[in-house]
């Protein structure tokens, strides 16, 4: 329930999907960037377009912000593209629940933009990205430079 409360504390703020799934996990590791929360703006509503739900690019965004390379000095941990490949399969097994994996596509199926099956769809794509992340013994809570992850 907390979860869910958060996720409407953050639509009230008028943060899109992306924009929430980065910011929970930020929330998570205690830390703060606006420059890359607004960044996710760009994938609001499938890109502008319609296109791939921004539930899952963003999923696939915080993915990357524990496992992906992200500096000269710092190596994407092995596990990187397969955490993205199993939560993308997901996605995509799942969809048909809500519609479909583009945000014409959830939205035409139903009935127009739905916040609570938006909502449905952040809540349940968090929870893989936690689970894909326990899996890979990274812990949610703490930046790539300090979580560790399967080698």
């Amino acid at each position: 329930m907390e979860e869910e409360l958060r996720i409407l504390q953050l639509v009230g703020e008028g943060l899109c999907c992306s924009q929430i799934m980065v910011r929970l996990a930020l929330d998570d590791m205690g830390e703060e960037n606006v420059p890359l929360v607004r960044s996710m703006a760009g994938l609001c509503e499938g890109a502008g377009e319609g296109g791939l739900c921004g539930v899952a690019s963003g999923a696939v965004c915080v993915l990357a912000l524990y496992a992906a390379k992200g500096s000269v000095t710092e190596e994407m941990l092995p596990c990187y593209p397969i955490l993205v490949d199993q939560f993308m399969e997901w996605f995509k097994g799942t969809s048909t629940t809500w519609g479909g994996i583009r945000c014409e596509d959830i939205v035409a199926h139903n009935g127009g933009i739905q916040p609570q099956v938006c909502g449905n769809i952040m809540l349940r794509s968090r929870e893989m990205i936690i689970q894909l992340l326990a899996e890979n013994n990274i812990d949610p809570s703490q930046p790539k430079e300090q979580a560790g992850g399967s080698f």
